[in-house]
């Protein structure tokens, strides 16, 4: 993909729509983000076997990545802003590379712990760039959709992560399941090379003409260069991070990382990081029952999110956060109850709920709605702080699951699970915008005068 002439005149070929172009971007490293976050689980026992690894420790190995991408989602805004969305995401495309690359050597523990480090750096780099880049390279009326489809990647990543060792452990080592992610590295450097950059970026950086020119080639018809100036209705001119104190800026920084907050003390990264052994404990068979029953909760969790790709952009994003959070409240009781009675097969009903409530709801909304909701003059930094406090709290429920189960017992967590729902409800109701079909300079227009988070859409 060449990037335009001086002359404004965009001269790269593809042999497929833009649209699918861009969607390529959320579809990868979606697939990178699910598989590398859900891989472990499925080996688990195999691993903890391998290196004699008591609880904290095998808790330690899962949570590693997961700081990891922490730290990669911090990296995510100065890197993105200073070299360009497709170098950011060719930079995660080569970490994850030599990361599953590694693993693939053979079983070593030092190496597998270094690995997790340099895959979870990758996935926390693109977990922020993917998402802005696709909402940045869409027309209005499809971000939605492209930006979900990001969402839906990460559950056909974890589907397959949950498959390899059902289907393939009789001929494949752990580590070898695990390192077949070597096949998203590479299709992740093949995206970002093939990819044109981000308008926004290069009208940021002052090339007007050529952001001009991309724009037109994507049909991002809401598009507007202006050299990362942004202007209030009043005529004031706010540059750089002082937009950050300006009219609602504050008010989206906290709803969006409060997005991700509840997304991830909501229970599904415990749910999908030790998936087997909560089935287990609602009383199937170690081993091929529990991963069935884990590989059902992954198609699940793939359908539904098809679902909600096809609504979001019709039915809005308030809609399906107020619906969704209460069908999870309602799975999360079926578990707590299957946890009481001793029903294994309520209990598999219950998350099955909870996994399709969650995939039309808090799974999708808070990367649209962060993709939406930031100025451009801030949206590297303010993604980037969303998502790295989604990696804090992830990280969090990732080192402390199975050690709280065993202090504190299965139907106390997924009782505060269920509040966590709870209150992701209440706030969808009070705060949630709809910004279906509203164009990001109109959003942004909304958001400096000052709105009120609830108005800041249609």
């Amino acid at each position: 993909m060449r990037e335009p002439s001086a002359s404004g005149t965009y001269r790269g070929l593809v042999l497929v729509p833009p649209v699918f172009l861009v969607a390529s971007v959320t579809l990868v490293f979606g697939l990178l983000f699910g598989y590398s976050t859900a891989m472990l689980a499925g080996v688990l026992d195999d691993v903890a076997g391998r290196f004699a690894l008591d609880t904290p420790s095998t808790e330690a190995i899962v949570a590693v990545l997961v700081f990891s991408c922490f730290v990669g989602a911090i990296l995510a805004s100065p890197v993105s802003a200073r070299i360009g969305r497709r170098a950011a995401l060719a930079i995660a495309s080569l970490l994850a590379f030599g990361g599953y690359g590694a693993i693939l050597a053979g079983p070593n523990l030092e190496v597998l712990v270094i690995a997790r480090i340099a895959i979870g750096l990758a996935v926390g780099l693109s977990s922020m760039v993917a998402p802005m880049y696709a909402a940045e390279a869409t027309a209005p009326r499809l971000r939605g959709a492209v930006v979900s489809i990001y969402q839906l990647a990460i559950t056909i990543g974890i589907l397959a992560a949950y498959a390899m060792p059902l289907f393939l452990s009789a001929l494949l080592a752990w580590y070898q399941l695990i390192g077949i992610g070597i096949i998203i590295g590479c299709l992740g450097l093949a995206v970002a090379l093939a990819i044109p950059e981000s308008p926004r970026w290069l009208s940021a950086k002052g090339r007007i003409a050529d952001a001009e020119a991309i724009a037109r080639f994507l049909g991002v018809v809401d598009f507007a260069g202006h050299a990362g100036e942004h202007v209030e209705a009043s005529g004031r001119r706010w540059t750089g991070l002082r937009i950050a104190f300006v009219g609602s800026v504050p008010m989206v920084l906290v709803m969006c990382g409060g997005l991700f907050i509840l997304q991830n003390l909501s229970g599904i990264d415990g749910i999908l990081y030790y998936a087997p052994k909560i089935f287990e404990e609602l009383g199937f068979d170690r081993g091929a029952a529990s991963l069935a029953a884990t590989f059902l909760l992954g198609g699940v969790n793939v359908f539904a999110t098809v679902g909600a790709i096809a609504v979001v952009d019709r039915l809005g994003r308030r809609p399906l956060l107020i619906v969704g959070s209460a069908f999870m409240i309602l799975g999360l009781s079926g578990v707590v109850t299957a946890h009481l009675t001793g029903s294994a097969m309520v209990g598999l009903a219950g998350l099955c709920l909870y996994i399709a409530a969650f995939a039309i709801s808090l799974g999708p909304l808070p990367y649209v709605m962060m993709s939406e909701l930031f100025p451009s003059a801030i949206r590297e930094p303010g993604m980037a702080a969303a998502s790295a406090t989604s990696w804090l709290f992830n990280a969090m429920v990732a080192f402390y699951f199975l050690s709280a189960v065993q202090t504190f017992g299965s139907v106390m967590v997924f009782g505060f699970f269920t509040t966590i729902c709870l209150v992701t409800l209440l706030a969808g109701l009070a705060l949630m915008p709809e910004t279906k079909g509203v164009t990001l300079d109109e959003i942004e227009a909304k958001v400096l005068a000052g709105k009120p988070l609830r108005h800041l859409g249609r």
